[in-house]
């Protein structure tokens, strides 16, 4: 399995970018960036979506399928885990990698006091849906906050700065639908 530190350095070594380089683009450091691509530190969320935006790919580019199939149906054994240390957080994808897909369905878990990153996050373009399916959840949108807690759902411009926080005393699951790269 390719791992993300493997992926991100194939993608921007294939852009012709230093790690200073994307550094300077992301607001972070040369030597982060080279930990990470070494598989020695983990990510938040925010971050990842900001090294995919320089990149002009979609977060979810990081955890797809290498092998795009044609198969309608995932099974809970199939989704890959992916884990963020640094965000106390797992994603998974719901869905397999289909061409020309026109929407990514994803699950967030967030840890108790799991968090998108330390500061809000947007992407490129789109709509996004979330579901709460458990736990209590901050979602920040630009300067607004709300409290969310299971059933409640958001449907925001993704091109917002936009941020979830777990405030509860149990990990939240919550449902995600993105616009694709």
């Amino acid at each position: 399995m390719i791992t993300i530190g493997e992926k991100l350095k194939a993608l921007r070594e294939s852009q012709r970018l230093s790690l200073r380089d994307l550094g300077d683009k992301v607001g972070l450091s040369a030597s982060f960036l080279s930990q990470l691509e070494l598989g020695q530190v983990s990510p938040s969320i925010a971050s990842l979506e900001n090294i995919a935006n320089a990149l002009n790919m979609h977060i979810t580019y990081f955890f797809d399928e290498p092998e795009k199939t044609n198969s309608i149906v995932m099974r809970k054994n199939e989704r890959r885990r992916i884990y963020s240390k640094g965000s106390k957080a797992i994603i998974q994808p719901l869905a397999h990698e289909i061409s020309k897909k026109k929407i990514e369905p994803f699950m967030l878990t967030l840890e108790v006091g799991g968090e998108g990153g330390e500061h809000p996050y947007s992407s490129r373009h789109g709509e996004e849906f979330g579901i709460i399916l458990q736990g209590k959840v901050k979602f920040t949108l630009e300067q607004n906050e709300y409290t969310l807690e299971d059933g409640d759902s958001v449907y925001f411009n993704s091109t917002k700065p936009h941020n979830w926080k777990n405030i509860g005393k149990k990990e939240a699951i919550i449902i995600l639908v993105i616009p694709p790269p």
